[in-house]
């Protein structure tokens, strides 16, 4: 099975959307606005990804930032659902202090938003 990773940095007026396959390699990097045009971006260029790639699931990763990121993970759950219902959707949203805490006992990866183009 294959799958397609999806990172969302999630924030106030726009989200940072990484996409990388299995192994780890890139695939896309790029924003999207916080607001429902962008959330249905967001949702093509995945489904594009998978197609393209030939995936059949895809894993999405987001931080919990305060409420932004609720309405997009319900989102993004039910179109999933709705425009291919046999992609293997998973959506995990999580708790942006024990991400912290992690990312802290590897002191050697880089700061993503640094490393990432604006």
């Amino acid at each position: 099975m294959s799958k397609l990773h999806v990172g969302i940095d999630v924030s106030l007026r726009s989200h940072h959307v990484q996409l990388m396959d299995g192994s780890g390699q890139d695939l896309a990097s790029f924003n999207v606005d916080n607001n429902q045009p962008g959330a249905d971006t967001l949702i093509r260029r995945v489904l594009e990804t998978t197609v393209a790639k030939q995936m059949d699931s895809v894993v999405i990763g987001m931080e919990a930032t305060s409420n932004l990121g609720w309405h997009l993970a319900h989102y993004l759950q039910q179109q999933f659902d709705g425009y291919r219902p046999n992609l293997d959707t998973h959506i995990h949203v999580l708790n942006a202090r024990k991400v912290a805490r992690f990312k802290k006992g590897y002191d050697t990866l880089p700061k993503t938003t640094a490393s990432m183009p604006g």
